[in-house]
């Protein structure tokens, strides 16, 4: 590609993901079409491409998209492989981040031409002058941003904050509706609603499956509905639950798995399955006897997960709620815990909010008392939390994980929902399990146990 003779360019990896970022994103477009001149472009080939995309904005006032600006650069060779290269190898940036990086690049550019222009000045004209031109950039600079201002020119900002306006609107409608539990019960109790910005709990004794069952739900999310999935694991190793999460996706046994003594045969089909799934799954684990992490680590978590992978979450797993600290950073007694839990429901149920995600934790019951839970009447409910009923206020769900001596050796337990926003809690009902092959929810043992009637 011919260069230009042009010491103030963005780098070429900039530009392509900036490129690829306008084309899905019309608020980041308009900013470029703004404020991107042709002078700053590295060479003929990035200018004839954003000369394409700045045309079919200003014509149709939004993205084009890939295929028709292919058709619009396609009697240009060298500006039709850039486009694909683009296509193919750059990344959307978070919508903050690369503000920042144009905000940034042209104070620079301007900097560098008054630096030049100040020179000349000082040369004709002399000191003064060549002061007023450098407190004139300086007034500018202090002005100029690209990002959200404590003080907004309302009239200036029309027009773009309409884009943003507009671009937040399409975004929020493009998000997938996540309708689902991935356990038959469940689901059909829940009717279709989104769980979008909702908080689900799921509470068992120690040793029941609490941890499985959230694991089953961000597997399944991924896997059959192609959802974004963040996993926040307090207790355990970060081998543990990656592993975990590997046998699940293939249905394998975690200890082959972790063991290494899969089948190549096996394995290669393993692989093909999971080349099928389009969403994404990530654990970010903290050390095991970590006990400061509080909910503002989880927020900046996943702060960090969209401006490092330019991709939003869409379902988001904490275990367990019982490590976290909330926000406040207030230290709390040994009689003030219950407090401290309510708090950090609290913050997890706005964070589910804010983030336009679905929040799912996982909860300790405090009850231990086998007696008590080998009587298969029993069900634990919001009144077995540490807290009371204080727990569960925030909560869109509580459902409960039951299971007596019996159960255990059977494979089988009682879900019970103790609270739901949005439908009826129900009766309890038993399901099925497998875990040896990392399978919360066995649906054809479910469907056989109940036909039965056991």
């Amino acid at each position: 590609m011919a260069k230009q003779n042009n010491t103030n360019v963005l780098t070429e990896e900039f530009l392509m993901d900036l490129f690829y970022t306008c084309m899905s994103n019309d608020y980041i477009l308009a900013v470029v079409v703004q404020h991107i001149r042709t002078d700053y472009l590295p060479d003929r080939d990035f200018i004839a491409l954003f000369k394409a995309i700045r045309k079919y904005y200003d014509e149709y006032q939004k993205a084009p998209s890939y295929s028709i600006l292919r058709q619009m650069v396609d009697d240009k060779r060298s500006v039709a492989n850039l486009l694909q290269d683009i296509y193919e190898s750059a990344n959307i940036i978070e919508t903050e981040q690369i503000l920042e990086q144009i905000e940034n690049y042209i104070k620079q550019v301007r900097f560098q031409k008054i630096y030049k222009e100040v020179g000349e000045l000082y040369n004709k004209s002399g000191h003064e002058e060549a002061s007023k031109k450098l407190v004139e950039y300086s007034d500018w600079a202090q002005q100029f941003s690209l990002r959200s201002s404590e003080f907004v020119d309302v009239i200036d900002t029309f027009s773009i904050r309409f884009k943003e306006n507009r671009q937040k609107h399409n975004a929020t409608n493009r998000m997938a509706p996540i309708t689902r539990f991935y356990i038959d019960e469940l689901d059909a109790r829940n009717d279709g609603r989104d769980l979008r910005t909702q908080l689900t709990c799921f509470m068992a004794p120690t040793g029941v499956g609490k941890s499985h069952i959230a694991r089953w739900v961000g597997k399944c999310a991924c896997q059959i509905d192609g959802l974004n999935v963040l996993h926040f694991q307090l207790e355990g190793s970060k081998e543990e639950v990656v592993n975990a999460y590997s046998a699940s996706l293939v249905g394998c046994s975690t200890f082959r798995y972790e063991t290494g003594t899969l089948r190549d045969a096996d394995f290669a089909k393993m692989e093909a399955m999971l080349n099928e799934v389009s969403g994404k799954l990530f654990v970010k684990s903290y050390p095991k006897f970590n006990s400061h992490v509080s909910t503002i680590d989880i927020r900046n978590g996943i702060h960090d997960f969209k401006k490092r992978y330019g991709i939003n979450p869409d379902l988001v797993i904490v275990d367990s709620i019982d490590l976290l600290i909330d926000a406040s950073g207030r230290k709390y007694s040994e009689n003030g815990e219950r407090h401290k839990r309510i708090a950090v429901a609290n913050d997890l149920k706005d964070l589910a909010a804010d983030e336009q995600v679905w929040m799912v934790v996982t909860y300790q019951s405090t009850i231990e008392n086998r007696e008590w839970l080998n009587d298969e009447k029993n069900v634990l409910t919001e009144f077995n939390t540490a807290e009371a009923k204080g727990l569960a206020r925030p909560l869109t769900h509580l459902i409960t994980l039951n299971q007596s001596d019996r159960e255990r050796k059977e494979h089988t337990m009682r879900l019970f929902v103790a609270k739901s926003r949005f439908f009826e809690k129900g009766e309890p009902f038993r399901i099925a399990t497998d875990y040896d092959h990392e399978i919360f929810y066995d649906r054809v043992r479910t469907m056989n146990i109940n036909k039965a009637g056991v």
